[in-house]
């Protein structure tokens, strides 16, 4: 299998409201710079190709704008997010939180959920942690690892 193509970070607003009007989609939900978040990206892709008949879309909560949007985007919709709750996944029918799930992928775990709401997948996705899954983890990684790097060497003071 070829990867599927990427799945880009959309405006709240006008993701929800394209979302909205769709009989049933996924709404993920993450914030920048959060591995976790980052992750959700790569998995959500990976749900998008393997159940093309269900609209994906995902944003990032990324300022104090995006936040203050909850109230008239998000709340009248049933779909409650804070700070200590994502990533998170909302699966909408008519434009209405139908069911939620907290934490991201991998896909194969996201997967399983939809599959006891939706019923399984059109395509099968390959393995419990795909290729591109594992990129996205392979690069936090090695960000991760540089992170300790610089820390450690600011521990030590100049030489």
């Amino acid at each position: 299998m070829s990867d599927p193509p990427p799945l880009s970070s959309e405006p709240l607003r006008p993701l929800v409201e394209r979302l909205a009007g769709e009989p049933r989609a996924l709404l993920g939900l993450g914030i920048p710079r959060c591995p976790a978040s980052e992750l959700l990206a790569a998995s959500l892709a990976e749900i998008a190709w393997a159940r093309p008949s269900t609209p994906v879309g995902y944003a990032l909560l990324a300022g104090p704008e995006d936040w203050a949007l909850r109230e008239e985007v998000l709340w009248p919709r049933d779909i409650q997010v804070s700070r200590s709750s994502v990533p998170s996944l909302c699966l909408m029918r008519e434009g209405h939180a139908a069911a939620r799930r907290l934490g991201g992928g991998p896909a194969a775990a996201i997967d399983a959920w939809l599959c006891e709401l939706l019923g399984p997948a059109e395509r099968e996705l390959a393995g419990e942690v795909t290729e591109r899954e594992r990129r996205a983890l392979s690069r936090h990684a090695a960000r991760s690892a540089q992170h300790v790097s610089v820390k450690d060497s600011d521990r030590r003071g100049p030489g």
